[in-house]
């Protein structure tokens, strides 16, 4: 699955085991540049337990992503 989003982008990512967060993505990283040779996505939610921390996941971590207006 691609999961690149430019910076900025408001999102709304659904994970595999159907819990979700909602932030703004700070940056993506490559799967040649990744230790685990897969996609990675770097947010910070914009609300909840997790609000402006930095939340990286995988490719494999996520089931799907939607791009909030």
């Amino acid at each position: 699955m691609d999961i690149y989003y430019d910076t900025g982008t408001k999102i709304k990512v659904t994970f595999t085991d159907d819990q979700f967060l909602i932030g703004i993505v700070d940056h993506w990283t490559s799967s040649n540049d990744s230790e685990d040779d897969v996609q990675e996505l770097t947010i910070k939610p914009t609300d909840g337990e997790l609000k402006d921390q930095l939340v990286n996941f995988n490719e494999n971590e996520v089931k799907k992503i939607e791009i909030i207006e």
